[in-house]
């Protein structure tokens, strides 16, 4: 099986950041991360669709907008989006709990 580009990933877990926040379409997603609502749709709709990368500070915005780490967005599959999501729930304390016991079972 061909290993998925990093656009490809970044589109898939934006649509599905974006389901999961319910935003109901590319435009409220862009009108809520103050694109002009002209522009809203074409350049979610580019991102989704792979047509179009996104720069470091689009990248932030977008995340801080789905109110998720930019690390979910860009992660290279499922399992890590998740842990990812999980660990941003967590207190302080208990995401270096987490950290700790991940880092542990990787020197076994």
């Amino acid at each position: 099986m061909p290993k998925a580009s990093p656009r490809s990933l970044f589109a898939a877990r934006l649509k599905q950041a974006r389901e999961l926040r319910a935003i109901p379409s590319q435009r409220a997603l862009g009108v809520l991360m103050g694109l002009d609502k002209k522009l809203a749709s074409s350049r979610v709709n580019r991102y989704e669709n792979e047509t179009s990368g996104i720069d470091l500070d689009a990248l932030g915005k977008l995340a801080d907008t789905l109110e998720v780490p930019m690390a979910y967005l860009v992660a290279r599959d499922d399992h890590t989006a998740d842990v990812i999501l999980a660990l941003e729930e967590l207190s302080p304390e208990d995401r270096a709990d987490a950290a700790r016991w991940l880092l542990k079972k990787l020197r076994r």
